[in-house]
């Protein structure tokens, strides 16, 4: 298949607007908390590159969500290579990501205590199309018997 063929592909496509999404989710606040001196949330690079670390304030919950991040990007490579496995990697990551809605609160510093998630971001948003678009990517793909159109 021509490249120009595989560039209209809608799986193409789909690869290429969630990782534009992805990497534009990276410039927008995830979402508001109820305390203002909390101004780590306002950064999602920070929230992407650190956010294992919330094990370490005792954040179970918030670390398994954080892996929806290398579940993501792990999946999307997946996909790309042409492995069915790496459509359930990435649903997984859009599992994670909209579990994260359920949350009331989130870890506020190194001391434990909760500060309550107020509203989310637009950084969010991006995020969570982004795993979305993939995840439909793979599913496109693998429903065509043709894996060579991607």
């Amino acid at each position: 298949m021509m490249l120009k063929e595989k560039i209209r592909s809608p799986q193409f496509l789909l690869v290429v607007a969630s990782m534009v999404l992805y990497i534009l989710c990276l410039f927008f606040t995830p979402f508001y908390v109820a305390n203002k001196e909390a101004d780590v949330y306002s950064n999602s690079l920070f929230m992407v590159l650190l956010g294992w670390m919330a094990i370490l304030g005792g954040g179970l919950i918030p670390t398994i969500i954080w892996l929806a991040n290398p579940l993501f990007l792990f999946g999307g490579f997946l996909i790309l290579n042409k492995e069915k496995v790496g459509v359930i990697l990435v649903g997984l990551s859009v599992i994670l990501g909209l579990y994260f809605t359920t949350l009331d609160s989130i870890i506020d510093g190194e001391s434990g205590a909760t500060t309550e998630i107020t509203k989310l971001g637009a950084g969010f948003y991006l995020w969570i199309s982004s795993f979305i678009a993939m995840f439909f990517a793979g599913v496109c793909m693998f429903r065509n018997k043709n894996l060579n159109k991607f």
